[in-house]
């Protein structure tokens, strides 16, 4: 909706009217109170004050609905930050459908099924909606970083036991994601000016970035783990064992590197991220002068392939987060001086006043 409306004066006071289409949209009456917020471009934002009302939203779900679309249909809402999922159907839920819906329920963080009919089954997310976006993508890193550091104690100890656990810690990493997610998605969809944890939405544009090759990153971590238990450490030839230890450990720095100049806003440390770049093609070639001759290297081959891609793999999105993070501190430095001028002013006005 767009529109262009002329500033009206009454008396010393300019005003500008609100769609009827809005206040009707939202149901708004006279006298209700609405929320304006400067924007960082001069412009001002109105937002109704109805952060108390839960969300909700209803699915409808007929006979020919799969499994896999009300799947789909409930992430949906729960990414979308909807407190409330109430899923319908005209009849009764199939069996398949029922199991659909339990199944996804318990796959993510905070939902609930509080009634369950034959037609009907209402979903409540009992999360809370706050916004501490640097300490969860802190935790979903340090649980990576984690995994990461076992499965190079794997190869160096010849232990495959230590790897078995991996995924499981995969599928808690995913569901810390997808919490994430709903968080920074329902700032977006519903924002809340007056709240003092709420952050600017280009940021929230740039953590959902970080969330998707944080994603990456962990299923690319996880195929090296199966990889590496299909192979098994015991058949590794010692110099392959040093040579993956070490390119692990290279990645493993390059990753931890992106992620702290992220956070702390750090570009030199970013532009060393970026500065660094291990060849997998010339690694390649050193993997096969050194498997050459040993009577396994027909079947540690395909597999060390398999690992080094997903080595490469996770070298390239720790690139895409140092330049997220470089252009995230430019922004909230170019955010700073924009600031600037306003705080001079202000503090010339009150040097003014106390005079």
């Amino acid at each position: 909706m767009s529109e262009t409306r002329k500033i009206q004066k009454i008396g010393n006071t300019l005003y500008v009217s609100i769609p009827k289409s809005w206040t009707d949209q939202l149901h708004l009456n006279h006298g209700e109170k609405v929320t304006l917020l400067t924007q960082q471009d001069g412009s001002i934002s109105i937002y109704p004050q109805m952060s108390n009302q839960r969300r909700e939203i209803a699915l409808n779900v007929t006979r020919k609905s799969s499994s896999q679309s009300l799947k789909r249909g409930i992430i949906g809402a729960y990414l979308d930050g909807f407190d409330t999922i109430k899923v319908k159907t005209e009849f009764t839920f199939t069996e398949d459908q029922h199991d659909s819906i339990r199944e996804t329920i318990d796959s993510l963080f905070g939902l609930e099924l509080i009634e369950v009919t034959g037609n009907t089954m209402n979903i409540v997310c009992l999360l809370k909606q706050t916004m501490p976006v640097n300490k969860a993508v802190t935790r979903i890193h340090n649980v990576i970083i984690s995994m990461w550091s076992e499965t190079i104690s794997a190869v160096e100890n010849k232990n495959v036991d230590l790897i078995k656990g991996l995924t499981r810690r995969t599928r808690d990493i995913k569901r810390l994601i997808m919490v994430t997610n709903r968080l920074l998605r329902s700032s977006i969809l519903f924002p809340k000016p007056s709240h003092s944890d709420s952050i600017p939405l280009i940021d929230c544009v740039d953590y959902l970035q970080i969330l998707h090759v944080t994603s990456e990153i962990t299923g690319n971590l996880n195929k090296i783990a199966k990889n590496l238990n299909s192979l098994t450490c015991k058949q590794l030839p010692p110099e392959i064992s040093v040579l993956l230890v070490k390119t692990g450990k290279s990645i493993q720095k390059m990753y931890d590197d992106s992620v702290q100049a992220l956070l702390n806003k750090d570009i030199p440390l970013a532009n060393n991220v970026l500065d660094s770049c291990i060849n997998f093609d010339d690694l390649w070639t050193q993997c096969l002068q050194l498997s050459g001759e040993s009577e396994l290297s027909s079947l540690v081959q395909p597999t060390i392939r398999l690992i080094f891609d997903s080595l490469e793999q996770i070298q390239h999105h720790a690139h895409e987060i140092a330049y997220i993070s470089i252009d995230r501190t430019e922004a909230a430095d170019a955010r700073a001086s924009q600031d600037m001028p306003s705080k001079k002013s202000l503090f010339a006005k009150k040097l003014k006043n106390n005079k």
